[in-house]
């Protein structure tokens, strides 16, 4: 507003003639205004004064109230708070009882089924009646009891008599039966690893630890059962893991065997107070060779064990078991190799098993009776077999050569020990004394089955213009006694071949390198088991 906007009004004003003069109400005027500016802040200093005095009066009050109304909000938090873990807890604790039902096929819960949920859970179960009695009002299954629900499971002797529905629904489920009551405890272990490696898959995150320490319990239970198998009554538990192999090649999923195996060796490797590696699949391979001496080279059932025998030569720590386990009680008795494990493939052939004797002999019965075609096809068919597995005892050698230094040690070990202790079949009186040969020495098949497969394994080096021929070292034949160690350390297996007899006498001693490579040894071993294996054969022939 201006100036004389302000004059007019105040002239206007009739209270303007109270004053003296039109100045002296334009002063008042002014004052006023002033004032009223000033009286806003008078105002809230003094609300303010107020407030602190009644503060000051009234504290111990307040104190007490405020304090009240904190506790009682806090107790409030508190126990929201805590009906919510409560909830949470409640939730992952079921899911968990879930997740070891599914993979475990047991249960602490014999409510009515219509009572259940039905969700998540298997359909069939093995009710675990005592240690439910034990726990008393605990239905239900955790981290804390599993170990000893498993034992429990195990030790049971008739799982199948165990078993409770689940779920209300009627059908009847034959392989939800024979999964959860499986009374096999190996086979049982291998299902349940299964289940807790899809679980892992599929498990939310927070439930995917304790599905793991699932998977990892399997392992130690497993690995339980093959150190102390005699707790389990009336089971044989490595006869149920050869079956389980068995099985495993026959049905196209070794690699799932295969990876829990892998993981139990493991577990079996990191302790060996209670049984050594080797003590605890020694009876694997026991197994094996029982079963293996009486098949027939046409047996499709001899190359699944094969197959088997072929994995375990390619597996590192089992490899190293059977090296050890294939050496003859009797290192200077050429028969007791053909009695090991490898003796006892190498001895399957077409052959008569006692020449002169044909009972029981599975070719060529009627061969008079027979037309030339149907001999034909008989001889093609036993062709054909020998092709695969002489393949089979070739991967199986490859495998134990390649392995490690060590393997590889023990296999040319055994194949040099074994042509020394039966260089006697080319002594002339073999022909003639034949009850005397057959308790000294092994058998025709056997060394024929073995120069096959030593002959593939020369094959890379036997090619024409091939370089690797020209390291044979000849000097290797001329050497003379070694110790186990020299032996090791020169890479000589072979013994006795410096008492043979020289076609080219030597002049003068030889140089001899500081080792031998494979080649000289494998084409040595090669043409001395040949040497061993056709001269008895060529010498019966007339004429």
């Amino acid at each position: 507003m201006t100036d004389q906007e302000n004059n007019n009004n105040i002239s206007s004003n009739p209270f303007a003639a109270l004053f003296g003069s039109l100045a002296d109400a334009k002063q008042f005027a002014a004052i006023q205004k002033e004032q009223l500016k000033q009286q806003p802040e008078r105002n809230v200093t003094l609300m303010a004064s107020i407030f602190a005095d009644e503060l000051q009066l009234s504290q111990d009050d307040s104190d007490n109230s405020v304090s009240e109304s904190l506790d009682e909000f806090d107790y409030s938090v508190a126990e929201i708070s805590r009906s919510f873990r409560s909830q949470q807890e409640i939730c992952e604790q079921l899911n968990i009882n879930h997740m070891i039902q599914r993979i475990f096929l047991i249960t602490l819960d014999n409510s009515d089924p219509s009572m259940k949920s039905g969700n998540g859970i298997p359909s069939r179960c093995v009710y675990l009646e005592e240690m439910a009695v034990d726990l008393e009002d605990q239905d239900w299954l955790d981290m804390h009891n599993i170990e000893q629900a498993v034992f429990a499971r195990l030790l049971l002797q008739d799982p199948g008599n165990h078993l409770i529905n689940m779920t209300s629904s009627g059908t009847l489920n034959l392989s939800a039966d024979r999964d959860a009551g499986e009374k096999h405890a190996f086979c049982y272990l291998y299902s349940c690893f299964q289940r807790a490696k899809e679980e892992i898959t599929k498990v939310p995150e927070n439930l995917l630890p304790f599905a793991v320490q699932c998977r990892n319990l399997i392992v130690s239970n497993t690995r339980t059962v093959l150190l102390t198998p005699e707790i389990y009554v009336d089971q044989n538990i490595h006869e149920q893991l050869v079956d389980l192999m068995l099985e495993a090649i026959q049905g196209a999923h070794f690699e799932d065997v295969t990876e829990f195996l892998e993981e139990v060796i493991e577990a079996l490797l990191l302790d060996e107070e209670v049984r050594t590696f080797p003590e605890v699949m020694f009876p694997v391979f026991d197994i094996l060779l029982g079963r293996i001496k009486d098949l027939e080279l046409c047996q499709m059932l001899l190359y699944a064990y094969l197959d088997i025998l072929l994995y375990l030569t390619r597996q590192k720590d089992m490899a190293k078991v059977f090296v050890e386990y294939i050496q003859p009680k009797d290192l200077s008795n050429g028969q007791m190799y053909q009695k090991t494990l490898l003796g006892v493939i190498l001895n399957i052939s077409c052959l008569l098993k006692t020449p002169g004797v044909i009972e029981n002999h599975g070719y060529f019965l009627n061969p008079s009776r027979s037309s030339p075609q149907e001999i034909k096809v008989q001889e093609a068919n036993i062709h054909q077999f020998m092709a695969q597995f002489h393949e089979k005892i070739y991967q199986m050698l490859k495998n134990l050569l390649q392995l490690s230094p060590e393997t590889r040690h023990c296999v040319l070990s055994w194949l040099g020990n074994c042509l020394h202790a039966n260089a006697g079949r080319t002594k002339i009186w073999a022909n003639q004394m034949p009850e005397i040969f057959f308790q000294m020495y092994a058998s025709d098949a056997f060394f024929l089955n073995l120069g096959a497969a030593l002959l593939k394994l020369c094959q890379p080096f036997c090619k024409p213009r091939s370089s690797r021929l020209l390291t044979f070292n000849p000097t290797y034949c001329a050497l003379k006694e070694l110790n186990d160690e020299e032996r090791k350390i020169k890479n000589v297996h072979m013994r006795g071949l410096d008492k043979e007899t020289c076609l080219i006498p030597a002049v003068q001693e030889p140089k001899f390198p500081q080792s031998y490579n494979l080649v000289t040894e494998n084409l040595v071993l090669t043409e001395y088991t040949l040497h061993l294996g056709f001269h008895r054969i060529l010498c019966r022939q007339p004429g």
